[in-house]
């Protein structure tokens, strides 16, 4: 029997491979803090905004008179024309004063500059010390807040690395008006966070006077944790693999501490919603996050998540938060996929407070797995700006990552009876990989010249496998592979199959616990792995398996794969490719680089947050408003991207309308 007539596969083994690293995760007149259509907003004279790092005050005016005019003629002129005055300078020249009649500040500038005493005026304007880098130790690795073309070391992505100086997110700008992010609450939807981290420590929200659940009813007990946990139903959302930490860091790390890095914003209000357990969430425990997220009181969402299809309940949920004037930043997907045609969610819905961000390299260009969207009408474009998202330096835990590929499976032992696996580089596919019987499956799976594979012996019971350390106390572990199975089928189960071993031993783990992986042919989980009727079992692209009993234990987990065959009819075996084990256990200390539009998305949600936190009273559209304003052009997202836009903290906050009538005459 030929292999070729049954059975044609068209793909690469390394295809099927996990992404290293990835997971699914100025103009001075144009640097006024509100948006002016010809009159000062009333909510200039607020308190609690006049306290902000306002670039004028808006009820004083400077007055300069022309060479030759007396003190006392600047001082009763000054009167005539309607104004309180504070100060002469007679040197100077000039007269500040107190507004008193019923008019705007650019009314009284362009009134007063018609008398043929004054030379000109203009406001008060106020100048402020500006922000340095702070004294986190790391904040060099963080490219995206300022990039001056560095290397980042240990890259787990090469493209543009370096980068090109000035591509980046501009915070230094931003942060010379503000650092504190404080009085606006973000929500991290997420797996949790580490909210012992050295670097989280005093910038998360306290929930533990009183809080509700996302009915809204109150939580006996209040929320002492910092938020609420719904992918295991309870107060404790502490993180059990690594993401949401380092999301969260991303936003909201505390900053000029001295120690590890800054978040975006250097003070934070970080509320920490776990919705993604180990394996994911779903549109239940995200829809009831947003909720929960909302009745208490966060102004911005980051969801860092997504999938492929639509869930009206998530919308529904979004909807809710829009209603109550929260912002929801979202992560394009890592997919590398078009989304004019592709399926991306919650990034594709169409709720008006959505914000939705693609990963940016070093030098802006999009990053090689970010979807995007090409939909030829602009405003039908779902993903709407970049932010940076490759080589993100922050918050994590203890990780090791075993990729025995690039050690072409050494160190594996075998029990065998019968055809015995062996590791080998087969030499037509060039792919390192574990086998049984030999390279020839391989072979003709992948050259369509080659020979009839050769065929496993009767009776074979074979395993190989090897032990690999992993950190005490670990609470993620996961196993990641492409299997391929020529097993001889039965009405059910298999005659001649493959399975997958675990345990937490060091020993041969052939009595260990028996992996079930996505049969794509069959439509279901099987834990004997074989053919059905021609189709060759091939494992599911993506289909990571968390070990669950190597979690929480020792420091040991074993990795099997058993072939077994009965006394007749023995057919072609199989073969393991693409082996990855990743093991993570919290750490208060610990830091690394991550890709990702998970990443991006807290890049932009920080920003969104410093908006919000700057001028509480903006809405979440004119946040958005704010971002498109100050947002950069940039060629790799001009026709990927609805507003073709970089995320740019300096011009998002500083950017607005020059005042009408008002000339900036900087010393």
């Amino acid at each position: 029997m030929n292999i070729l007539k049954t059975n044609t596969i068209k793909f690469s083994l390394l295809g099927l491979a996990v992404l290293s690293g990835s997971i699914l995760f100025s103009n001075p007149s144009d640097n006024i803090p509100f948006n002016f259509t010809g009159s000062f907003s009333s909510r200039m004279s607020q308190d609690k905004i006049v306290r902000k790092a306002v670039p004028f005050k808006p009820t004083e005016i400077v007055i300069k008179y022309k060479k030759d005019t007396t003190f006392q003629s600047m001082s009763a002129k000054t009167v005539s024309l309607g104004f309180n005055v504070e100060t002469v300078s007679a040197r100077a020249g000039f007269a500040k004063a107190q507004l008193t009649k019923n008019e705007t500040l650019e009314q009284a500038i362009a009134r007063v500059s018609k008398d043929p005493m004054v030379e000109y005026a203009e406001p008060v304007y106020r100048y402020y010390a500006t922000a340095s880098q702070p004294n986190d130790p790391n904040f060099n690795k963080l490219w995206g807040l300022k990039n001056t073309g560095q290397t980042i070391a240990s890259p787990v992505y090469t493209t543009s690395n370096p980068g090109t100086s000035g591509k980046d997110m501009d915070v230094l700008g931003a942060w010379d008006l503000t650092t504190d992010c404080s009085s606006t609450t973000i929500a991290v939807l997420d797996s949790g966070s580490n909210y012992n981290h050295e670097d989280l420590v005093g910038n998360l929200w306290d929930g533990s006077a009183g809080c509700f659940n996302h009915n809204g009813t109150a939580i006996v007990g209040g929320c002492p944790n910092h938020g609420w946990d719904y992918a295991s139903s309870d107060n404790d959302p502490k993180d059990e693999e690594g993401h949401g930490t380092h999301v969260a860091g991303t936003i909201g790390a505390v900053g000029n501490n001295n120690k590890g890095i800054s978040g975006v914003c250097q003070s934070a209000k970080l509320m920490i919603v776990r919705v993604l357990g180990l394996g994911g969430g779903d549109n239940t425990t995200v829809s009831n996050g947003i909720y929960f997220a909302v009745r208490n009181g966060a102004k911005v969402i980051n969801m860092s998540l997504g999938g492929p299809s639509y869930s009206s309940l998530i919308y529904d949920a979004i909807e809710y938060a829009r209603v109550n004037d929260v912002l929801v930043v979202v992560a394009a997907g890592n997919e590398n996929t078009d989304l004019r045609t592709g399926g991306a969610y919650p990034c594709k819905n169409s709720n008006d407070n959505i914000v939705c961000i693609a990963a940016l390299d070093q030098s802006y260009g999009i990053a090689n797995f970010s979807n995007f969207d090409t939909n030829p009408t602009t405003s039908s474009r779902v993903v709407d700006f970049g932010a940076p998202g490759t080589n993100i330096f922050s918050l994590y835990g203890t990780e090791v990552s075993y990729n025995e590929n690039a050690t072409s499976y050494t160190g594996w032992t075998t029990a065998n009876s019968g055809s015995a696996w062996t590791s080998a580089t087969c030499t037509t596919s060039s792919f390192n990989m574990l086998t049984n019987p030999d390279c020839s499956l391989a072979n003709a799976l992948f050259d369509s010249g080659a020979p009839e594979p050769s065929t496993m012996s009767y009776s074979t019971n074979s395993i190989v496998y090897k032990n690999f350390t992993i950190p005490s106390g670990s609470t993620n572990v996961t196993l990641s592979h492409t299997i391929f199975s020529w097993g001889e089928p039965k009405p059910i189960g298999c005659y001649d199959y493959l399975q997958v071993k675990y345990s937490s031993s060091t020993g041969n783990p052939a009595t260990g616990t028996t992996l079930s992986m996505w049969d794509s042919n069959r439509g279901d989980y099987r834990s004997e792995l074989c053919r059905i009727n021609s189709n060759i079992f091939v494992s599911e692209s993506g289909d990571t398996k968390t070990l669950l009993n190597c979690i929480g234990g020792g420091s040991n987990c074993t990795i099997g794969y058993r072939f077994f065959t009965d006394s007749s009819d023995a057919y072609y075996g199989g073969l393991v490719s693409d082996f990855n084990l990743t093991a993570w256990a919290p750490s208060n200390t610990s830091y690394a680089l991550i890709n990702g539009t998970s990443m991006a998305s807290p890049n932009a949600a920080g920003v969104a947050a410093l908006i919000r936190a700057y001028n509480p009273s903006f809405t979440y559209q004119e946040t958005i408003q704010k971002l498109i304003d100050g947002g950069v052009s940039e060629s790799s997202l001009t026709s990927r991207t609805k507003y073709g836009k970089a995320i740019n903290a300096n011009d998002s906050i500083k950017h607005l309308k020059q005042v009408t009538g008002v000339t900036a005459v900087l010393q």
